[in-house]
């Protein structure tokens, strides 16, 4: 079996790391994979060090806010796609697979080469701008499902999302592989002899990812007497961070919160957490969620998207309303109050996710998923 892979970056963040984990497991497989990547990044000496061919094709995301920009974005796809099928008739692909809903150029370029489509969704609706029309989102949505044979989803709330508007026996839920860069190696604890209360948020610097909440409710946890802090790992646009670093001077947190930026492993970090906290007001999967579980770290989530979905709360984390952030103070509080509560959530949390997300699985279903799709061709 050949499979061309699209990916919408050469970066390394969450949905690019998920793909990075299922071509190991499909190489194991037997199957034979190409990605195609928009330009040059981190990603291409990864696939390098797993002999993976590449090819690198300037194809544009279709998102936009105007429905005249996505259009003319659209006609450059379907350009695009006329390069991109004389490399799939040259590497005598079998199925093309696109990573991410925000690219159309392998699908035109499948339906052009009559090849079999896959489209594996790591993104939601729910994260499309605001601004976006019902008449836009009901053509991409159309597109999606009339020119694939299946659409993977990363989680039942992104599943129920686009069961709405799509046929439900072409929808597929694949939860995928997490697997810890470091597992087996022991890192140095720059606070362990700390006499602090540690929390720890991973993400991109979004207002959606919730940076600015975190803030909020460690200035009120600080004001109630606890001695916290905060690491900030993720980068983003300046402008936001720039409001961050703003709201911790007007907040009087410069001691209390550190800004780490982008870090390529940041298992490091989330090991110093007496907490790692999720504050996404809707996270489609939540990979950070996983590789804190797994490293049995109590987790604070907000509940709603793949975050309640993850957590049972009580049981292996904590959850708050999204947007409340004295009710995340409050749990912020009693973890620190309780410790022996978060040894507690964190260890369960470990059990649970430690066979639920292993690549062996993920590149199983995956596979499984990919004979069927071979079976109706």
């Amino acid at each position: 079996m050949r499979v061309c892979f699209i990916s919408h970056s050469a970066g390394r963040y969450g949905a690019e790391l998920a793909l990075l984990e299922l071509l190991q497991g499909l190489v194991k497989l037997g199957v034979r994979c190409l990605v195609l990547v928009p330009k040059e990044g981190p990603i291409l000496s990864e696939l390098d060090r797993m002999n993976i061919e590449w090819r690198i094709i300037h194809y544009p995301k279709w998102t936009s806010r105007s429905l005249l920009t996505r259009i003319a974005k659209s006609l450059i796809s379907l350009v695009i796609a006329v390069r991109m099928v004389q490399i799939l008739v040259q590497w005598r692909c079998d199925v093309v697979y696109t990573n991410t809903s925000v690219i159309c150029a392998g699908t035109f370029a499948a339906w052009f080469a009559r090849k079999p489509h896959v489209w594996h969704l790591h993104e939601s609706s729910r994260q499309k701008s605001k601004t976006e029309s019902k008449v836009e989102e009901y053509w991409m949505l159309h597109l999606m499902q009339h020119l694939s044979k299946y659409i993977v989803v990363v989680s039942n709330a992104v599943k129920n999302d686009y069961m709405r508007y799509m046929e439900s026996g072409k929808i597929r839920l694949i939860y995928q592989a997490v697997t810890l860069c470091d597992e087996n190696e022991k890192t140095d604890d720059l606070y362990h002899d700390r006499c602090f209360f540690q929390c720890v948020i991973v993400a991109s610097l979004n207002p959606w990812k919730g940076q600015r909440e975190a803030i909020t409710a460690l200035s009120e946890v600080v004001r109630r007497g606890i001695n916290a802090r905060l690491l900030v790992v993720g980068d983003g646009k300046e402008r936001f961070l720039t409001t961050l670093q703003r709201q911790v001077k007007d907040c009087n947190l410069e001691q209390y919160v550190e800004f780490i930026g982008y870090v390529e492993n940041p298992m490091k970090f989330i090991r110093m957490a007496d907490v790692v906290l999720i504050c996404s007001y809707w996270e489609p999967f939540g990979r950070v969620t996983v590789e804190a579980m797994l490293s049995g770290k109590p987790v604070i989530g907000t509940n709603g998207g793949a975050t309640a979905e993850l957590v049972n709360d009580g049981v292996t984390g904590l959850l708050y309303d999204p947007g409340d952030y004295n009710e995340l103070a409050n749990k912020i509080q009693y973890l620190y109050e309780n410790p022996e509560k978060g040894l507690k959530l964190g260890s369960a949390a470990r059990i649970w996710a430690v066979d639920r997300f292993t690549q062996e699985r993920y590149a199983k279903e995956v596979f499984d998923l990919l004979n069927e799709v071979l079976k109706k061709v």
